[in-house]
């Protein structure tokens, strides 16, 4: 689970997207964003998202990075994505007209029972197979919440449907599908799915040092309105520095607390929770103690934060960030103008 958090995390490479300056992938990503916030409000205009997939797949391609690693990065996003849209395309949105109709479902009481008390019967014997010592059903015991859940879930619903006469009938539904729904459903899921991944093509092509220095150069016109920006940057620098050795950090006291005997992973829910306040505390003191040596250090080389600093990885544009940035424009437009 730590090794799919990409955010602080750079990928050395030579590609076309690492070879870019980090101010003209910021610009390029705030672009982006304007542009998937105007194409929201163009109903049933779907070229924009179209584009932007392609689009996607374009930098991935020009970024050298494999598209396993961006499946890691990206596929929870996904899972979120589809439990979101069970419901979605069932809402009024701005357009309440009626796309497609399911149901209604008629049905007895009494069916409605006995479907519930096989699924209960599978669900049961699903998680007692996951209290077995067996290696074969290591599955069910990496799913063991979930089907806990839909145990839970099981028992609710024959609760709900028990008590009237079993051959007493009656309807599930109809639930209607609108065009404000599905539109609701496609636009937002790609857009954000497209904001997500443009985020990760960032940080995993540009190191945090750089990425901080463009952010400081784009919002530097706003020191003349006294606004710190100066400390935002440094900041938001060691925020993103500091993010990858914090997660090894975690890993490290997990595995010292698994050679003490602890298993964090396994367990009931609260024995999962005791491991979780038990990692808590010794992560904190050592968050503390990175946090004040980090500030012996800084003030050991006299850091100032007042006065123009020099960048080291930001130069001026070149032909191929101003190539860039016009192509974005022009696809953006141009897929809005369609």
């Amino acid at each position: 689970m730590l090794g799919n958090i990409s955010l602080g995390t750079y990928y050395p490479g030579s590609s076309l997207l690492h070879r870019l300056q980090a101010r003209t992938k910021l610009l390029a990503l705030f672009g982006i964003a304007f542009w998937m916030l105007v194409a929201l409000r163009h109903r049933w205009h779907f070229i924009p998202f179209i584009v932007a997939l392609g689009l996607l797949c374009l930098g991935t391609l020009l970024s050298g990075i494999s598209l396993r690693e961006m499946w890691r990065r990206v596929r929870f996003l996904i899972f979120l994505i589809i439990i979101g849209s069970l419901t979605t395309p069932f809402a009024r949105g701005d357009d309440p007209r009626a796309l497609y109709t399911i149901g209604p479902l008629v049905t007895s009481y009494g069916s409605a029972q006995s479907v519930l008390l096989v699924c209960w019967a599978v669900l049961f014997a699903c998680l007692i197979a996951s209290l077995l010592p067996v290696a074969a059903l290591s599955w069910f015991k990496r799913r063991r919440g979930l089907l806990i859940l839909l145990l839970l879930a099981t028992v609710v619903g024959f609760l709900l449907v028990y008590g009237p006469p079993p051959a007493q009938h009656f309807n599930i539904g109809p639930l209607i599908v609108t065009y404000g729904g599905v539109w609701l459903l496609v636009s937002v899921s790609v857009a954000l799915f497209s904001l997500f991944a443009f985020s990760l093509l960032l940080t995993m092509t540009t190191s945090p040092i750089a990425l901080v220095e463009g952010l400081k150069m784009l919002l530097s016109p706003l020191r003349r309105l006294k606004l710190p920006v100066d400390d935002f940057a440094l900041m938001a620098l060691l925020a993103l520095r500091f993010i990858p050795s914090l997660l090894e950090e975690v890993e490290h006291l997990v595995k010292a607390q698994m050679a003490r005997g602890a298993d964090p992973g396994h367990g009931t829910v609260r024995e999962r929770l005791q491991s979780m306040a038990m990692l808590f505390v010794p992560l904190i003191r050592s968050v503390l103690r990175r946090a004040s040596e980090l500030a012996t250090a800084l003030e050991a080389r006299g850091y100032d934060i007042e006065g123009q600093q020099t960048p080291l990885h930001e130069a001026p544009l070149g032909w191929r960030d101003y190539t860039v940035l016009v192509f974005v424009v022009a696809v953006a437009v141009g897929t809005l103008l369609l």
